[in-house]
């Protein structure tokens, strides 16, 4: 999806690009522009089909029992001359590919679908890796090694390559090339955009604080952009406010483990969520402005059962990644008194998912535990500088 994003793009400010990768993987009204239909378009193409129908014809007749005997050896040329029809026709269909890759400006494929026996020797000016903080190091090296010149583009402050192996964990297959040599070379080598469309300067500025040097910087086409500025959005606190943090603490708002498995959930939490989107629907807002972001895959099948809404997004981070909403509401749930945070200490995964909102955020916790962590005492005391923080006390939840 994200290379169809960036080939829409190219085709549409009419650069002679070509999509690499099998067509059903491809968005449909793309597919025309993809090396496989072109192909089949070219006019070379054409003539070797009518080529392998000739061949086929010959062999056919070639092999057919006739009453009147054959002239001698008439079959064996009839065979040799369908071998060679068909490989005139596979050299037409190799000259078609060769030719549509000669004639293009850019080629838009992922790093596992650069076939060899299709780009044969050739090398490039220049290959950009999008999104190269989610790939492993071994699948940007395929393109890297046909490349004059490299750039990666990501951030390696959000989701890391997805490695299942705990043991290629630990060897460091899930650092990326991008974040190996941002550490190795840091300033020398990197390039920081800080120029960000997407966000309220509210819901930007804790991120920027903490991942990114306090450098990012909310374009005015978004700095101060809010629920309320959405057509039918009814004006009121909850859509007026850009952030908020809801604290469950003291309110035995309680977590759980599954049941018949190891995820965690909070149906408590899950309530109150229900209850401001609910809120948040009331107000003018539509379903599909809004997404609901938790860590734990239990809470988002709970929260999936209480809000049957068909255009509403309910995910894990991970399901939110490069994505983004009008509201986004994200439920924390651990709520204990150990202290046990699990999944919440990869503070990557809590900066894509706050960093997923345009104009509203909207964050339910439980301070008492999350604050034996660093990263999240200051959060919460950020949404206080803000006077962004509510208690469910005050909200008269409780």
């Amino acid at each position: 999806m994200a290379v169809d994003n960036l080939f829409e793009r190219l085709l549409r400010n009419g650069e002679r690009v070509v999509r690499l990768g099998h067509p059903a993987r491809v968005m449909p009204e793309l597919r025309s522009h993809t090396l496989d239909l072109l192909v089949e378009k070219h006019e070379d193409v054409r003539l070797s089909r009518k080529l392998v129908k000739d061949a086929l014809a010959l062999f056919r007749k070639a092999g057919k029992f006739t009453r009147a005997k054959p002239e001698p050896g008439a079959r064996k040329e009839m065979r040799a001359e369908a071998k060679s029809l068909l490989a005139d026709a596979r050299r037409l269909e190799a000259q078609a590919v060769e030719h549509i890759l000669d004639t293009a400006d850019i080629l838009c494929a992922t790093t596992t679908g650069l076939d060899e026996n299709v780009l044969g020797n050739r090398r490039f000016d220049l290959v950009v890796i999008d999104e190269a903080c989610q790939s492993t190091e071994p699948g940007c090296w395929i393109a890297i090694n046909r490349a004059e010149r490299v750039v990666l583009a990501g951030d390696h402050c959000q989701l890391p390559p997805t490695v299942l192996s705990a043991d290629a964990q630990r060897e460091g297959y899930a650092i990326s090339l991008f974040e190996r040599l941002a550490k190795a070379h840091g300033s020398r080598i990197l390039r920081r955009l800080d120029s960000q469309y997407r966000m309220h300067a509210a819901i930007m500025e804790f991120s920027s604080l903490e991942f990114y040097d306090a450098e990012l910087v909310a374009h005015e086409s978004v700095a101060g952009h809010r629920l309320t500025d959405l057509p039918n959005v009814i004006a009121n606190p909850l859509t007026e406010w850009p952030i908020e943090f809801i604290d469950t603490a003291g309110a035995s708002f309680d977590e759980e483990t599954e049941p018949d498995g190891q995820s965690r959930l909070n149906s408590r939490e899950a309530d109150l969520i229900v209850l401001k989107m609910n809120e948040l629907l009331a107000s003018g807002v539509q379903a599909q402005q809004i997404g609901i972001i938790t860590p734990y895959a239990a809470q988002a099948r709970l929260l999936r059962e209480k809000l049957s809404l068909s255009d509403l997004e309910i995910d894990t981070v991970d399901g939110f990644q490069g994505r983004e909403k009008e509201a986004i509401l994200i439920s924390l749930v651990r709520s204990n008194d150990r202290g046990e945070i699990g999944f919440l200490s990869d503070l990557r995964r809590m900066n894509v998912a706050m960093t997923r909102a345009r104009r509203k955020l909207l964050i339910v916790g439980d301070s008492a535990t999350l604050s034996y962590h660093d990263f999240y005492a200051r959060l919460i005391a950020f949404f206080e500088s803000q006077s962004a923080y509510r208690t469910v006390w005050e909200e008269g939840l409780v």
